[in-house]
């Protein structure tokens, strides 16, 4: 199986914003940025299409599916990490209204929730029982186009690649930008990371 994971376009969220399940559209470059990585896709187009169902991630892969004819399939699985009531804020502002909470969450974050949110270890359990259902029900030869958000790419990433999970933010993964793997034996392998159009096998 070939697994490509693709980051969402971007938003009009102000820089420095928590976003999280904040549910925002695509920005007008998010769109441009988006058909542009599309219009990149050689060969066969893939068997599946999933997305998470935050609504930027879902523009997006309705942009893919215009491509390749295919339904998105909608998974909550996929989203962004759950920052509960940090939500739609700005980073700056949590820090001052909520520093000592915020500073015990920035030392511990793999395994402290957000405030009435989830921690990365909650979003590696979610988006690790989505891959453990994908390489079960899927053949050698399918590929699977998988459109999610920084959060939950890592976290795939993670799980795929056997990474520790607090080496999770040592990988770049920016909007519109495309990585693909190969599963052979159980076993995944990096074909391409980060990359700004599809890439050849």
């Amino acid at each position: 199986m070939d697994l490509v994971l693709v980051r969402h376009g971007s938003t009009d969220a102000d820089p420095g914003l928590c976003l999280g399940h904040a549910d925002l559209p695509l920005s007008a470059r998010g769109f441009t940025d988006i058909q542009q990585l599309a219009a990149s896709w050689r060969g066969a187009p893939p068997r599946f299409l999933f997305a998470s169902d935050l609504r930027r991630a879902q523009q997006t892969a309705q942009i893919f599916a215009a491509a390749f004819a295919i339904e998105p399939l909608a998974d909550a699985r996929l989203r962004e990490t759950d920052f509960g009531r940090w939500n739609g804020r700005h980073w700056t502002e949590i820090v001052k209204a909520d520093s000592a909470r915020y500073q015990h969450w920035q030392d511990n974050w793999v395994i402290q929730e957000a405030p009435d949110g989830e921690s990365f270890a909650d979003v590696l359990r979610r988006t690790g029982a989505w891959l453990a259902a994908l390489t079960g029900s899927t053949a050698q030869d399918d590929c699977v186009l998988g459109v999610a958000h920084a959060g939950s790419i890592r976290a795939l990433l993670c799980h795929a690649l056997g990474l520790p999970p607090d080496r999770a933010l040592a990988i770049a993964v920016d909007e519109a930008r495309a990585c693909r793997l190969r599963c052979a034996n159980g076993q995944f392998e990096v074909r391409y990371m980060n990359a700004t159009r599809f890439e050849g096998d």
